[in-house]
């Protein structure tokens, strides 16, 4: 029996990406030269399963990768805390080893460590330098800590970040620069920073009054390719036993605006809902269509809650967005139609965007707005006609 070969939700492996093995050399080349790299790209774009797959490639190859999702830390410190403890544990052999680290690397920051021998980990409390006790400034106190340890244990060091926004955002201009003021000292250590809002981490790196400016390379994750992502999905349909026509592969991408994660969670409902059935029907373009609006309408009671708290110059402009493609918003002609002064649409785009309703691109010299997710689109017109 065939098993559903569409996966997300999960961290892919290296065999499992779609056509993203320029990007993962990226990733890798840079841990393996100890370079500094950003990695920027719309949430659902695969960077997760990107940094993942490289940091299982540079373990395999020896190195000792530090990797952390920012967003899943309550605050600065408490990312600085683990990173200091992970640190510790991983660049040491011996419990005694470990114990006189903490101090040899980490003593700027007046480190309280214990240790749990059942599950033989570290944990550190850090009172941090004067004036320096939390945030972005204990962070650089912390990475100065890790470079150090680096160059002691002479091993290949890699520290990622994901979703580093996070730290900006929350430090504000001063963390640019407490952070490069550190980086750029480190000889030991590969820094790969990624993140998913594209506006404020590509101002960030290519603005040349910001501190990262050139602090490292910088890569923009885009879409897969359609050539490849319509060859994976059609083998993947064909080989497990699902006829699909070519115009419901391509359907299948339309409908998911080519996000590699909305591309394989649209394919997933498709594959299950064709090998549900008693009959042997292709999937086509109009069973893609069916299946969509099912979707969208099976989370109905999420995306009612989501469009009652939009107000309602918000939800004029998301009706924009969905009506024009993302494109010519800010032009006075169409923020007429939508009943809406340009500043208010600026105002109401920009709100959708915080709460990460859309996202803007500005490939093509013009920003375009587009739908974080495909399916609360088709839910709006589904409620709208």
């Amino acid at each position: 029996m065939h098993r559903n070969p569409f996966e997300y939700g999960r961290e892919l492996g290296p065999a499992e990406l779609v056509d993203r093995a320029d990007e993962l050399a990226s990733v890798a080349q840079t841990i393996e030269r100890r370079g500094k790299l950003f990695l920027i790209g719309p949430r659902r774009y695969g960077k997760t399963s990107i940094l993942r797959a490289a940091t299982a490639l540079a373990e395999e190859a020896g190195t000792c990768v530090l990797r952390y999702d920012a967003q899943a830390f309550p605050t600065i410190g408490d990312l600085a805390e683990r990173l200091a403890a992970d640190t510790v544990r991983r660049l040491t052999g011996t419990v005694a080893r470990a114990g006189k680290a903490v101090t040899e690397f980490f003593g700027a920051v007046r480190p309280a460590a214990s240790f749990d021998p059942a599950d033989g980990s570290w944990t550190l409390s850090l009172a941090g330098a004067p004036n320096r006790v939390t945030g972005a400034p204990l962070l650089a106190d912390v990475l100065d800590g890790v470079d150090k340890a680096a160059a002691k244990s002479r091993r290949r060091v890699a520290v990622i970040i994901d979703e580093f926004q996070e730290v900006v955002e929350h430090g504000g201009p001063a963390a640019e620069e407490q952070l490069r003021a550190a980086i750029q000292q480190h000889r030991h250590v590969a820094y790969v920073f990624a993140g998913s809002k594209t506006r404020l981490l590509a101002d960030m790196v290519s603005d040349a009054s910001r501190p990262f400016y050139r602090l490292g390379d910088v890569r923009f994750l885009g879409p897969v390719p359609r050539g490849d992502f319509i060859r994976f999905l059609s083998a993947a349909f064909q080989t497990t036993g699902i006829r699909a026509t070519a115009d419901a592969v391509v359907a299948i991408l339309e409908h998911a605006d080519d996000v590699p994660y909305n591309v394989q969670a649209l394919a997933s409902a498709c594959w299950d809902r064709a090998h549900a059935s008693n009959d042997s029907i292709a999937i086509d373009a109009a069973f893609v269509a069916n299946v969509q609006a099912a979707e969208a309408r099976r989370l109905d009671p999420l995306y009612t809650q989501l469009w009652g708290a939009l107000t309602a110059p918000q939800r004029q402009a998301l009706l924009a967005v969905i009506r024009q493609r993302g494109s010519g918003l800010l032009a006075s002609a169409s923020a007429r139609r939508y009943k809406l002064s340009v500043a208010t649409m600026q105002s109401a785009l920009d709100a959708l965007e915080k709460k990460l309703i859309i996202r803007s691109d500005s490939a093509g010299g013009s920003p375009t707005f587009r739908m974080e997710d495909p399916l609360f689109r088709a839910w709006v017109e589904l409620a709208i006609n």
